[in-house]
């Protein structure tokens, strides 16, 4: 996992508002604070609260795309 500092002011309002979630564009992010990254790159869930709000994310409908979706996002991406 790398470090990724971003110095930009609308980003940080929208960080520091305490929202859960942030959209970039058409992608959307879930957001939470990290105290430290070991040296592996993974991150360890130590806080109850924030295991509670992963495990819900993960159990949340993510439908999973066929091939054909990936293929149509891709091509419009690459139209961008």
């Amino acid at each position: 996992m790398k470090l990724l500092k971003l110095n930009n002011e609308e980003l940080s309002n929208a960080i520091i508002s305490g929202e859960t979630y942030i959209q970039v564009g058409s992608r959307k992010f879930m957001l939470f604070e990290v105290d430290e990254i070991s040296q592996s790159g993974r991150y360890e869930v130590t806080d109850p609260e924030e295991e509670m709000l992963l495990l819900d994310a993960m159990n949340a409908d993510n439908p999973s795309l066929s091939k054909q979706e990936v293929l149509e996002k891709l091509a419009r991406r690459n139209q961008q």
